[in-house]
């Protein structure tokens, strides 16, 4: 985890364990009062991509910078997350993900098992 790390700044630090912190209040229910379950999640302006044509390609890239040169190290890939309130739109960014990447893959999903697996073919 990235709060684990020495080398960051205390105020980089600051930074992500606000973030975490909201994204645990977001995820509980608790940034806003009671409600009949619709309710409008103020996004905190540092945390918006606002300037982009495609979206997913504009999450994907500012969330995974060097991706291209990090795929295969797994600190890196595990040190990042996006999350998405739909599984078709997490299908969707993981597929552009994997279009990024260079070489072959199977993609496996598993309706008995719930789950989707990738294999890389070198």
């Amino acid at each position: 985890m990235r709060l684990l790390q020495t080398v960051l700044q205390t105020s980089t630090t600051s930074e992500i364990q606000e973030f975490s912190d909201w994204i645990v209040k977001l995820g509980d229910g608790m940034l806003c009062e009671p409600n009949d379950r619709v309710v409008d999640i103020e996004i905190p302006p540092e945390f918006l991509i606002s300037d982009f044509n495609d979206p997913i390609e504009a999450i994907v890239l500012s969330t995974y910078t060097n991706l291209l040169e990090n795929y295969r190290n797994d600190n890196f890939l595990q040190s990042k997350a996006i999350l998405a309130s739909k599984i078709e739109t997490m299908e969707e960014i993981n597929k552009y993900i994997l279009s990024l990447i260079p070489g072959k893959y199977l993609f496996i999903q598993s309706h008995m098992l719930h789950m989707e697996c990738v294999l890389y073919v070198q």
